[in-house]
């Protein structure tokens, strides 16, 4: 089971790596650069959320409160890190956006190595 904790930590770095080159091509203003990061950024989204779901499902049954909170928080982190890319490419103010992706970051830290201890 430690190869899924691996490949989800794998992916949520992979993640935040192309967050931020996003948000760096998005200032720079690479707007074809940025569009193709955001789409590949999307497919991650994705990949992450699944063995997000794999995770909760083979170590925890779904019936662990924490690991449903961290789940959760782990979907305001990437609604979060939308907002910010959507938000910024159309010149929309962001400060909203970057304070729940960064709370929500912070949580599942926490929840994933501290309360669940991963």
């Amino acid at each position: 089971m430690m190869w899924a904790i691996h490949l989800h930590v794998t992916l949520w770095t992979l993640l935040l790596i192309l967050f931020v080159v996003n948000i760096g091509l998005l200032r720079s203003g690479k707007l074809k650069g940025q569009k193709i990061v955001h789409m590949i950024l999307r497919l991650f989204y994705i990949l992450v959320l699944l063995s997000g779901l794999h995770l909760l499902g083979a170590l925890y049954q779904f019936a662990s409160l924490n690991a449903i909170l961290k789940g959760v928080f782990g979907i305001l982190v990437i609604g979060g890190m939308e907002m910010v890319l959507v938000r910024s490419k159309k010149g929309k103010r962001t400060v909203v956006a970057w304070s729940l992706f960064a709370a929500a970051l912070v949580l599942v830290f926490y929840y994933g190595y501290v309360v669940l201890s991963y």
